[in-house]
């Protein structure tokens, strides 16, 4: 059986081919998220993107927003703790037309202390860990996660809107408007001393410290310029302090996965705090497919 491993998101189309030994034979991504796709003709878009990879002797594991409420079809979350097979033995089988086999795989959702939930970043996880490791998996984002891991199983996590909050305030709050065109990445230091704030527990909380953006560089105590590097690492050091506290396993260093560029902010934050970080693999999410592709067709 010839297995395929689609990452179907809001914004990006990305599907990875894999030979029967579990090696990756071919990959593909498109700028054809579920949001592009109209009327729901969802197979119609996958065959559009991959259609010459399809045939009968074809399975298809897709993940991520494709199986979300507004994607394909909706899966169940799959609740801690939540392995890869498992994922695996939860999904979804559906025919397609070209007699391949559909997969959609589940989520992971927490419901305890706090209801959250994920679709796809699981798949990075379990590329970054062994299937024994104990881990504490940081993926920055627009809605970082936070991920304790026991034993290779993810055993909770929690999200934090870092990312979208930041472009909120940029672009749509009374703080961004003192923010220069072009000012974002200016001041290095700004962003040292947000995070700083941000970690330091200020009894007044992240909606003063986010204030303080505006009102320092209305009493000159910064310029202008500095008010989105300011604002990011104030974000980005709550974030690490929340992280820490809602962590399941105490002690353990942050393995940072995801893009290059936030990986490199992220460790340049906590190296300001004085705190110990980890780089996570490259192609974490390859990997994940890997592994995920790797599983034999008993287990879904």
């Amino acid at each position: 059986m010839k297995r395929i491993v689609v990452d179907w998101g809001s914004s990006n189309f990305r599907a990875y081919r894999f030979g029967v030994e579990g090696a990756l034979i071919e990959r593909h991504q498109a700028e054809a998220g579920i949001l592009t796709v109209r009327d729901g003709a969802f197979e119609d878009a996958l065959e559009r993107e991959i259609g010459h990879w399809l045939d009968p002797e074809t399975e298809i594991l897709l993940s991520g927003m494709i199986t979300s409420r507004n994607g394909w079809v909706e899966t169940p979350y799959l609740e801690p703790p939540a392995s890869l097979s498992g994922l695996a033995t939860r999904a979804v089988a559906r025919p397609a037309r070209t007699g391949a086999r559909l997969l959609f795989l589940p989520g992971v959702c927490n419901r305890a202390p706090q209801p959250d939930v994920m679709r796809g970043e699981e798949i990075q996880v379990f590329g970054a860990v062994s299937p024994t490791e104990d881990a504490l998996v940081v993926l920055p984002g627009t809605h970082s996660k936070w991920v304790s891991v026991r034993a290779g199983a993810i055993a909770g996590f929690s999200t934090f809107l870092t990312g979208e909050m930041f472009a909120l305030l940029c672009q749509h709050s009374i703080i961004g408007r003192l923010i220069p065109p072009g000012a974002a990445g200016a001041s290095n230091g700004a962003f040292l001393e947000g995070v700083k704030l941000g970690f330091s527990g200020n009894p007044r909380g992240l909606l003063n410290d986010v204030f303080t953006a505006r009102a320092g560089a209305l009493l000159g105590d910064f310029m202008p310029t500095e008010i989105a590097e300011r604002l990011s690492g104030i974000l980005i050091g709550h974030e690490i302090r929340a992280g820490f506290e809602s962590a399941i396993m105490p002690g353990l260093t942050p393995l940072l996965v995801g893009e290059a560029a936030l990986i490199a902010r992220y460790a340049v934050a906590f190296s300001a705090l004085g705190l110990a970080s980890a780089k996570g693999p490259d192609h974490a999410a390859v990997e994940g497919f890997r592994k995920l592709g790797a599983l034999g067709a008993s287990h879904a």
